[in-house]
């Protein structure tokens, strides 16, 4: 799955529900200020709000991601963050029946391993996560999945 890929599968998906998503990132679980997509919403003046799901995920995969990558570079992607995969595998609806159980039981565990920590501005969340463990859990889970379900559609497109 390359960048090319990705871009032709996503891009017009930014509107797709994504309870599981939503339910994820409002409960805290999306990465700190001061790292990776966060930084660059803050440049582009995003707002930043994890109670409204902000920045949302199709923006931090198009906007903050694909449009800084090579579409030419055919080398596989690498993509680590947890929120994003949950909303790449509940947009591509790639998981079966008894995986999305699965997904949903590892969000919900996700979700009640949260600590509390004290920010004083409430749009950043009031809880901190095993982020590395979590997004590592989230990805053996459903890396593959997604794989599969965006090249296949890249495949079918194009002949």
């Amino acid at each position: 799955m390359n960048i090319k890929q990705v871009r032709s599968y996503y891009e017009n998906k930014e509107n797709y529900p994504c309870p599981l998503t939503e339910k994820l990132i409002k409960a805290g679980y999306q990465q700190a200020k001061g790292h990776g997509y966060m930084d660059f919403a803050k440049e582009q003046g995003l707002e930043i709000d994890y109670r409204k799901g902000e920045p949302n995920q199709w923006w931090h995969l198009i906007r903050a991601y694909c449009d800084f990558e090579n579409e030419s570079n055919l080398q596989p992607i690498q993509i680590k963050c947890g929120e994003l995969l949950v909303w790449m595998a509940e947009i591509a609806n790639c998981c079966d029946n008894s995986k999305l159980r699965e997904l949903e039981e590892l969000v919900d565990k996700i979700i009640a391993s949260g600590e509390s920590e004290y920010h004083s501005n409430e749009t950043t969340p009031n809880v901190k996560y095993q982020r590395g463990v979590c997004n590592t859990n989230i990805r053996k889970l459903c890396m593959d999945d997604i794989i599969k379900a965006v090249e296949e559609s890249y495949r079918t497109s194009n002949l």
